[in-house]
Parts: structure tokens; sequence; C-alpha cells
């Protein structure tokens, strides 16, 4: 069982920053990995660069699905928060 993921203003700001961490990496390039659709586009998105804002309006009507694909994605340690509005 994954660990969940305490779920902050910060994880979500329209500021919020996330990269891919070497396992991300890695996930991102095997076949046949075991991450759902959503998860998948949200990995394959994020770049160190772009901010939440931005990856909302490339997916405007999965906002939802892209909030749980984050908290996943942060628990299983394929992504990771490289800076927000707070910092």
């Amino acid at each position: 069982m994954r660990d969940r993921v305490p779920v902050s203003a910060e994880m979500f700001s329209d500021e919020a920053v996330y990269r891919r961490t070497t396992l991300g990496q890695r996930e991102l390039l095997r076949s046949g990995g075991t991450l759902s659709t959503p998860e998948l586009r949200v990995l394959a998105r994020v770049n160190g660069f772009t901010d939440l804002r931005c990856l909302v309006e490339l997916a405007p009507t999965d906002v939802s699905g892209i909030a749980q694909a984050i908290r996943e994605l942060i628990s299983q340690k394929l992504i990771e928060m490289v800076r927000s509005s707070a910092n």
C-alpha cells in the first residue's frame, strides 16, 4: 500500500512546478507500466518549468483527474515539486 500524500494548498497553487524524478523518467520510458492514462499524461507533461496553471490549461475538463494524478505520482516518488508561489 502506498503512503497517503498530505494535501496542501501549495501542492495545487497555480504556480506549483513539478519535475520527474529519476524513477519517474524511467517509468515514462518503460513500456507496459502500471500508471493510469491520466497519471501517464501528467507524468509526460511535467518538466520542471511549466506551472500547474499551464498544465491544467492543456486539459481544462480534467482538473480533478490532474489533482488525483499528482497525488499518486508524488506518492510513488515519480514527480516532485520544485517550486511554488511560496518558494
